[in-house]
């Protein structure tokens, strides 16, 4: 069983070598914080989270979900009609139980699509690793498949917080009983996370810590202790493809209005549905021209349980 290691989600088919995706089970890496707050989604109560490629793709599943909690980021920071934003902190301080999510981020939900044709894909973060890796070993055994360990990055670039959790997943990995085929990239950021003293320093050192503290100085400080707690969860998120069923999805067409005017309507089957508010920064126009084509199909991350005892600590 091979251990590979991608450090940005930005690849093509030339660049992944030996890895083929179809036969690997992937865990997508972004600690600073999409993964992280994921975790805490499903790891305080919540049920289910629906991820969306993009702003305006989360816009249209709000219609469809409308009691679903709209988060995410774009430049670190909560688009303008979105519920919350991408901090673990601020999601895990709210009542989740039964609560279930919209996600959009700007590299972390992103992977998750790069990689849907691998044979399983989970999110993984330091807050939740040991757990999420016993369920990746537990399916890689089951479906005779290498672990992919992607890291998100940051808008192409790699990100020293996602190479240095996968170097503390590798690291995790050495000490199970299985006979594992580590790759260069495996051995690199393993040499990563041997080379630092604490968890926090390490994350302080990212680019993705800098950006954010860039943008929200204060949560930032929160955001980077709580994500830096190693196995603060014992949830597994792992994507499945669903059919969206019983629901009617409204042919709408999102642009943003010039004036940034406050209003937002979205009309399905003739009636006016309160799923986008006042505060929403986009205008939904019935056009059934440039209507974007009906999605058929979301990306839902729920909790997977692992069923093998004996791999668990």
């Amino acid at each position: 069983m091979k251990v590979h290691v991608l450090l940005t989600n930005r690849f093509g088919p030339d660049d992944l070598g030996e890895v083929k995706l179809r036969n690997c089970i992937c865990a997508v890496i972004d600690t600073i914080r999409a993964t992280s707050t994921i975790a805490a989604m499903l790891g305080c109560g919540g049920e289910s989270v629906v991820v969306a490629a993009d702003k305006k793709q989360a816009f249209e599943l709000k219609v469809i979900f409308k009691d679903y909690i709209l988060c995410g980021e774009v430049g670190g920071l909560a688009p303008k009609g979105f519920d919350c934003g991408n901090s673990p902190v601020e999601i895990s301080n709210l009542d989740l139980k039964g609560k279930n999510f919209i996600l959009m981020t700007t590299n972390g939900t992103r992977s998750i699509f790069k990689v849907s044709e691998c044979a399983e894909v989970f999110t993984l973060s330091i807050i939740n690793l040991n757990h999420v890796l016993d369920c990746m070993i537990e399916s890689a055994l089951e479906k005779n498949c290498d672990i992919l360990l992607l890291c998100s990055g940051e808008k192409g670039k790699i990100a020293y917080d996602d190479a240095y959790t996968a170097g503390l997943a590798v690291k995790y990995l050495l000490t199970r009983p299985f006979a594992f085929e580590f790759t260069d990239s495996a051995k690199i950021v393993l040499a990563a996370s041997l080379s630092e003293n604490n968890i926090s320093d390490a994350l302080e050192k990212s680019t993705s810590a800098r950006s954010l503290r860039a943008v929200s100085p204060v949560s930032s400080v929160e955001d980077i202790a709580y994500v830096g707690c190693p196995n603060r969860f014992k949830v597994a998120p792992v994507v499945s493809k669903e059919k969206i069923k019983s629901l009617s999805i409204p042919k709408i067409f999102l642009k943003e209005s010039e004036q940034n005017a406050m209003s937002a309507k979205a009309i399905t089957g003739g009636r006016i549905n309160s799923g986008m508010t006042q505060e929403t920064l986009f205008s939904c126009v019935p056009d059934t021209k440039k209507a974007p084509p009906s999605k058929t199909f979301v990306f839902v991350l729920r909790d997977k349980a692992l069923r093998l005892d004996s791999h668990s600590e």
